[in-house]
């Protein structure tokens, strides 16, 4: 008997270097070099069909959630599959994250989506690359996101050294090493910013993508394992300086609040503040990956909420797609 509902969870990705690489015309070759940390919290899909005409609906509490990014789902999976034409689509959609905020959400959101129809209409083979491979091509039709879609694939501290798909015959190449440590996201309320703004924009693609390929030729001359930690954080505070992502006002206050909050705790050396791309948002993790304690994570939770920023505590994540 076929199933006439699904829930998908994806979790989400923070970007923290990244070049701009979305000229070429395939969609499946565009996105970017960076790098980036997949995280448990994102986003859950409640997939439910009925017999019907195509049409869909999307519930959602959240303001800053696009519907055209569902309707583009059923596209996408209607070039191949005619038969999601045949059934109503409803997509509630659950956040444990707010949109907007450079958390990958859209992108979690497009993954959930796209498997869960994929399972209801009974087409699993090759379900993996076929839903990445969708997902991509929906955030590049958008412009909400560059290398979200494949992080999330790719899972854990990732590299992403070519742009596009890493799926013969597309080009992209992508690294990616797995360790458990929690880390502490955090944003400012209603600050959203929409990707576009910057990688549409042919100024910040410029100051953007000379500052990310300097950092990520850095990052690609060693291994990356867990021994590149350290000048991982040393090249996102460089890319930040030098790409003039650090002089939006928000950005700025963001990080010196949580900075402050961390020495006088006197626990600033043990945890280390870097900002989401491109978010009004910030990620603070351990600076040594073998000496932490995640404790000091709870306290520093209740101060950043003290000061009006919103926060939660997750985990990284080798294996988003669930």
């Amino acid at each position: 008997m076929q199933l006439n509902s699904i829930s998908t969870k994806v979790g989400g990705h923070v970007t923290l270097l990244f070049s701009i690489q979305s000229n070429n015309e395939d969609l499946d070759q565009q996105g970017s070099r960076g790098a980036g940390l997949c995280v448990e919290k994102g986003v859950e899909v409640n997939t439910t069909i009925v017999k019907g005409d195509g049409s869909i609906k999307v519930i959602s509490n959240e303001n800053n959630l696009s519907s055209k990014l569902y309707h583009l789902v059923i596209e996408q999976i209607g070039e191949r599959h005619k038969i999601v034409y045949e059934y109503n689509w409803t997509f509630e959609i659950k956040t444990d994250l707010p949109f907007g905020q450079g958390f990958g959400c859209s992108a979690a959101g497009a993954l959930g989506a796209i498997i869960s129809v994929l399972k209801l209409i009974n087409e699993t083979e090759d379900i993996y690359q076929n839903s990445l491979t969708m997902a991509h091509r929906i955030e590049r039709k958008m412009s909400s996101g560059l290398g979200d879609v494949v992080a999330l694939g790719a899972g854990g501290i990732e590299l992403r050294l070519e742009p596009g798909l890493p799926f013969p015959p597309n080009n992209g190449k992508i690294l990616s090493w797995d360790e458990c440590f929690p880390v502490l996201l955090c944003w400012v309320q209603n600050q959203e910013k929409h990707t576009s703004e910057y990688i549409d924009n042919e100024d910040w693609k410029i100051k953007i993508s000379s500052a990310g390929e300097r950092c990520i030729s850095k990052l690609n001359r060693k291994v990356w394992d867990k021994f590149t930690w350290k000048n991982l954080l040393i090249q996102a505070d460089l890319f930040c300086k030098n790409s003039g992502m650090l002089n939006d006002s928000n950005r700025k206050n963001i990080i010196n609040n949580i900075e402050t909050i961390l020495k006088e705790k006197g626990i600033d050396l043990f945890w280390n503040t870097k900002l989401c791309m491109l978010g009004s948002s910030a990620v603070i993790v351990p600076t040594n990956l073998d000496n932490y304690d995640e404790k000091e994570l709870d306290y520093v939770l209740e101060k950043i909420k003290e000061i009006g920023l919103n926060g939660c505590i997750t985990k990284i994540n080798s294996n988003p797609i669930i």
